[in-house]
């Protein structure tokens, strides 16, 4: 398969659930999607015209009160399209993580600094974690849909990962407080 941009197949991926407004593919990405896939609002309308203009979907028109809304719908060709890169190989992972780079590069001098990270860092993982949990329970409303399986699967993923670093991050503390006083005094560079 061609190399094609990944966001066009995340709009596609938004519009198997249904026509969709470039409103409604905008919320999806920010409720449902961003835990692990993010695409500016700059990004989803130039691919949506893409997709339409490919063939990949059709816009098509709902009355709405005293106005039509435009949405759009998959076509048969987007379905195959998108099914095919399904089962393409995933491109390798591009994993950037600012503060993996900030510990690389720290110093002894640099452990207090780095402590308030990590401390920052278990806030907020503690928060997702919980959030994560709430979502598996909602989620279990939804366990007869088709679909279901993978929902779970995603958002394991998302727990789970969390989960991890939480632990790495735990770790980081004790292994930062032990950091003698003077190795955080003794550097000049």
């Amino acid at each position: 398969m061609a190399k094609t941009s990944n966001t066009l197949f995340a709009v596609l991926g938004v519009l198997t659930k249904g026509p969709c407004s470039g409103y409604d593919i905008r919320k999806h990405f920010s409720e449902s999607l961003r835990h692990f896939w993010s695409e500016s609002y700059g990004q989803i309308y130039p691919a949506l015209k893409e997709i339409v203009a490919q063939g990949y979907a059709a816009e098509v028109s709902y009355p709405n009160h005293s106005r039509k809304q435009k949405k759009y719908e998959i076509t048969n060709a987007g379905l195959e399209h998108f099914s095919t890169w399904l089962a393409s190989p995933v491109n390798p992972l591009n994993y950037r993580d600012e503060l993996l780079l900030r510990v690389f590069f720290a110093r002894p001098k640099d452990a207090p600094a780095l402590a308030a990270l990590f401390e920052r860092e278990q806030t907020d993982l503690t928060q997702s974690i919980a959030a994560y949990k709430q979502q598996e329970a909602e989620l279990l409303l939804h366990k007869h849909q088709e679909q279901y399986p993978f929902w779970s699967l995603t958002l394991r993923y998302g727990l789970l990962s969390s989960e991890t670093r939480l632990q790495w991050c735990r770790e980081a503390l004790l292994l930062l407080a032990r950091i003698p006083d003077e190795d955080r005094k003794g550097e000049t560079k």
